[in-house]
């Protein structure tokens, strides 16, 4: 299981890599499978709210419903993709990516062993 502080960080690597113009833009939220406004992945799901740099465009990851009018909301991501990610495994994190609409399938960029921003090698 991640820490918030872990999801924050590969999901902040993550957007980086693949979807750039997108920022984490509040806290990291762990959801609980008991609260019926929680929009899980399954156990070890993570909430958070991200922000379009360019459009001020708002998605809400983890809830179902929300005060903010203007956002779409959708599931939440699951500790497993970002495990995933942080093992260089990106395919789940891209279609993960491409389900909230922050990555169309053709501006993926191709998969590459080593990116810049990562400190370790496998």
């Amino acid at each position: 299981m991640l820490l918030p502080e872990q999801v924050q960080r590969l999901f902040q690597l993550a957007l980086v890599e693949f979807a750039p113009d997108w920022e984490i833009a509040g806290a990291i939220t762990e959801l609980s499978l008991n609260n019926a406004e929680h929009w899980v992945s399954g156990l070890g799901t993570f909430g958070l709210i991200l922000r379009n740099r360019q459009t001020s465009g708002v998605k809400v990851l983890g809830w179902r419903t929300g005060r903010i009018q203007s956002a779409t909301y959708f599931r939440g991501i699951s500790y497993r993709v970002l495990e995933a990610y942080a093992d260089r495994i990106t395919d789940p994190i891209r279609r993960y990516f491409e389900e909230i609409g922050i990555l169309l399938p053709q501006d993926a960029p191709a998969w590459s062993p080593k990116s810049p921003e990562r400190s370790h090698t496998r």
